[in-house]
């Protein structure tokens, strides 16, 4: 019993994060902020959280597109 204990904490302990957007909305997200020329002062690291942001609260949350960019936008870009 100990040893299925042991073994479900290691597999546990080892998994990925999960997120509930395809990858490739975030590539595509990230790309079209890239080329965007009002973002080119912003670095990579903050329009991927934005990305991220964005696509959390549109996907999981359920929130207006809208409403959701220019929270993210308020909280990855000041």
């Amino acid at each position: 019993m100990k040893v299925i204990l042991v073994i479900s904490i290691i597999i546990f302990s080892y998994s990925s994060t999960a997120y509930s957007y395809p990858e490739s909305q975030m590539n595509d997200c990230v790309s079209s902020a890239l080329s965007n020329p009002a973002t080119e002062s912003i670095s990579k690291i903050a329009i991927t959280n934005y990305c991220d942001c964005a696509l959390k609260a549109i996907i999981d949350e359920k929130k207006d597109i809208r409403e959701s960019g220019y929270e993210c936008a308020q909280k990855n870009f000041n």
